[in-house]
């Protein structure tokens, strides 16, 4: 979970790893209260006085930078660390009657927030570790259920909690719609680039005469940008090497390892390129475009007939190029949401349509079709991407789903939009290729 280095910085350890020693020293170092992180003696009373100051602590620091409530520390109302204060476990008040409230009490929901019980060394008592990510989603509003008309919204200021009057209200609402604005032409930005770096390889000389483009005239490339924009050092050539490297050992652990860049690193400002199969950049705030060429052939039954496009490894492109842009977004630390699109590049003037057949051994007469022109979009829960196969499956069908539908297919063969692969419909080869799955 992206949370602000500092906290890590601060606690010596990433929030999601904290251990008892680590708040003992906290303690000892009277680490202070701060916009990111909140100290609390005692857990939130079940009344719903109780559960109102639960969403406002929660939503508080989603509005502002997100960050992590420790439940079982006494501040000695010093607003720092003062002294460990671990309870014992309330019945019917434990990871469940939290995110209840939460879910409740909060609008929109504030989404991914971490629940954790980390347990003392005092026996049967424990101590309640919320992480709060920053959102995309804000102002996030407490009010009681069904209490729609009277809410209010909440903001970290210092160690301290404030309310917004009316008029910051409104300009966080402004900044919302103007960050959607935002991604929407970053998303575009991205992708004019990634085709420009794409059309230089593809249509570039090659030694032995011509181009790539005769051998592989058809790619599809994938442009994610998160929505919490990350950080990853790539100014300087060793950065860029390692960044490189890391992400080959991302590729490894998608479905396939088609998506394995080649070495060395090309420079680029705030950014890695990669040329080959794939062909690619990864910029530095998370966002990406991967490209990969699709297995385009002659119909072996009529040379005039149009190429026929193999609809079972398009697939399973897709998912692996989600796969890895949500892995890169991750690595530098994006969080939120990420938008994801896929779009077709075609590099011969004499390749204007195509027929889609499910597998290689299929004898399908189906008119062609012109080759789309518009990319597909979707959005998707970055943290999930990554955490489960299964959404990737679901992020990848819904954009196979939007390509297939411009050339009249209806629905994708492989990918099911619950997130499973029909792993009957691959012949040897292709489960061959696929890994852990």
């Amino acid at each position: 979970m992206a949370l602000p280095v500092r906290l890590t910085t601060t606690l010596g350890r990433h929030p999601d790893d904290l251990t008892e020693d680590d708040l003992q020293r906290a303690v000892d170092n009277q680490i202070p209260e701060g916009v990111d992180l909140d100290w609390k003696k005692d857990f939130y009373q079940g009344t719903d006085a109780g559960k109102k100051e639960l969403a406002k602590d929660v939503s508080a620091m989603a509005n502002t930078v997100g960050g992590l409530l420790v439940i079982g520390v006494d501040d000695g109302k010093k607003d720092h660390a003062h002294a460990l204060a671990p309870f014992e476990p309330i019945p019917n008040r434990g990871e469940e009657w939290i995110r209840s409230v939460l879910a409740n009490w909060i609008q929109p929901v504030v989404p991914n927030v971490g629940v954790r019980s980390l347990k003392s060394a005092d026996e049967g008592k424990i101590y309640w570790i919320l992480s709060v990510p920053p959102s995309t989603q804000m102002p996030h509003a407490v009010a009681a259920p069904g209490n729609d008309y009277n809410f209010r919204v909440h903001v970290r200021h210092g160690s301290t909690t404030r309310t917004l009057p009316e008029s910051e209200v409104a300009q966080r609402y402004r900044d919302r719609f103007h960050a959607a604005t935002t991604d929407t032409d970053h998303l575009h930005d991205i992708a004019t680039a990634g085709v420009r770096h794409l059309t230089t390889f593809v249509t570039g000389e090659v030694p032995a005469g011509g181009s790539r483009a005769s051998w592989y005239p058809l790619w599809i490339s994938v442009t994610a940008v998160p929505t919490v924009r990350g950080n990853y050092p790539l100014t300087t050539r060793e950065e860029r090497d390692a960044a490189l490297q890391r992400f080959t050992m991302l590729a490894y652990q998608a479905v396939t390892t088609n998506m394995k860049p080649e070495h060395p690193a090309l420079v680029g400002r705030r950014q890695v390129r990669f040329e080959g199969f794939p062909t690619g950049q990864l910029h530095q705030d998370g966002s990406s475009f991967t490209a990969r060429p699709l297995n385009v052939r002659k119909d072996e039954y009529d040379e005039d007939a149009p190429r026929k496009l193999y609809q079972r490894g398009f697939e399973l492109e897709l998912v692996t190029q989600v796969q890895v842009a949500a892995a890169w977004a991750a690595e530098t630390g994006g969080a939120g949401d990420v938008m994801l699109s896929a779009a077709l590049h075609c590099f011969d003037d004499g390749l204007t349509s195509l027929r889609v057949v499910t597998s290689e051994d299929d004898f399908q007469r189906g008119p062609a079709q012109p080759i789309p022109k518009m990319s597909a979009q979707t959005t998707a829960n970055l943290q999930a991407l990554v955490a489960d196969k299964h959404e990737a499956v679901s992020a990848a069908y819904a954009l196979v789903a939007d390509l297939l539908a411009d050339v009249s297919v209806h629905q994708p063969y492989v990918l099911t939009p619950e997130g499973d692969i029909r792993l009957e419909r691959l012949n040897s080869e292709y489960r061959s290729e696929l890994t852990g799955w």
